[in-house]
């Protein structure tokens, strides 16, 4: 690609949601008959299952089935955590899919590319709605003909009972660069993108979704765009606390950010200190949909980074942490959350 590497809602450019999770558990009335065959293979196999948040602690989580030795980011679920989607791709970002999976009986059943993938197209940086209804995505398939689009666009595609229907592609925002992490928050689209004009070489827009279409996509103000680049703009559910990823104030990290929202505008970004920022990209951040979890993705390394087939070998990974870490960041640098 012509950036540097993609990423669940965000390119790098070359040179330029103590939490408790909403339980396993789901009527029978609510599964489809699309997961019933997957349901019944994992039916004898380990229950798939998020963990609770611990104090002061970020974690990996789901190790072989939502984290492994492929790229793992942008997981989102819809509210009550019944559908998960995120996004997986081989070395560099190359090849992305979106993967989704239902939570059934104990647990989560086996996770599986989504039915309009597409070898030939690249599919990344998806977000469910929170009443699970809709999916946000980018893509570069083509909006008329077979061969691939030039830039990855965001797309939209209903989702029902587990059943997906035909992406729609979201002319009003495309752009000769590329758009990424979309997410609608209170009739507001957010995305970053890399096209021209922008405040950064990748910025956060903002564009009107409603009944008459999509208006025009603005660049958010300070303190969004005050970085080289930044993105993956995510809305804590009461809509008190934003968080994306920058790089900025001379540092070569990309770290995640947390602002809190004051009367008339959003307070001075703080990076969030350890164990959430590590060393290496921390991206994708989004709550839970009671908003006392934090996920995230982080390229940070472990001591099997030498084993390419390991989990913690450099590639990205899912990690959880409790969203009283961002509280307690935020109130020490002057915000009262």
């Amino acid at each position: 690609m012509r950036l540097i590497a993609m990423t669940m809602a965000g390119l790098l450019v070359a040179g330029c949601s103590t939490a408790e999770q909403a339980p396993n558990t789901v009527d029978p009335s609510e599964a489809s008959p699309v997961f019933a065959a997957a349901a019944e293979r994992s039916s004898a196999a380990e229950v798939r299952t998020l963990p609770t948040a611990q104090a002061d602690v970020a974690f990996l989580i789901g190790e072989g089935w939502l984290s492994g030795p492929r790229n793992d980011y942008n997981l989102s679920t819809d509210a009550h955590a019944r559908l998960m989607v995120f996004a997986r791709s081989a070395a560099d970002f190359k090849d992305s899919r979106i993967w989704f999976a239902r939570r059934e009986g104990q647990g989560w059943n086996a996770p599986t590319e989504v039915p309009f993938t597409d070898p030939r197209y690249k599919d990344s940086d998806p977000w469910l709605t929170p009443d699970g209804k809709t999916m946000y995505f980018v893509s570069n398939r083509p909006v008329a003909g077979d061969a691939p689009n030039g830039n990855l666009d965001i797309w939209r595609v209903s989702v029902d009972a587990g059943h997906f229907g035909t992406p729609e592609h979201l002319a009003a925002v495309a752009s000769d660069g590329e758009e990424l992490g979309p997410e609608l928050h209170d009739g507001w689209l957010y995305f970053n993108s890399s096209r021209k004009g922008g405040p950064a070489k990748l910025a956060i827009y903002q564009a009107r979704v409603n009944g008459s279409g999509i208006g025009k996509p603005l660049p958010l103000p300070a303190p969004f765009n005050d970085g080289d680049i930044q993105g993956d703009f995510t809305l804590s559910p009461d809509g008190r606390v934003a968080m994306f990823w920058s790089r900025r104030d001379g540092s070569d990290e990309l770290d995640l950010f947390a602002t809190c929202r004051r009367p008339t505008a959003w307070s001075r970004a703080v990076r969030l200190p350890a164990p959430i920022n590590g060393v290496g990209m921390d991206f994708t951040p989004a709550f839970s949909g009671d908003g006392r979890v934090l996920y995230f993705a982080s390229l940070r390394a472990g001591d099997g980074a030498a084993d390419p087939g390991g989990t913690l070998n450099g590639q990205s990974n899912l990690y959880i942490a409790p969203a009283t870490l961002v509280d307690a960041a935020l109130r020490a640098g002057g915000c009262d959350v």
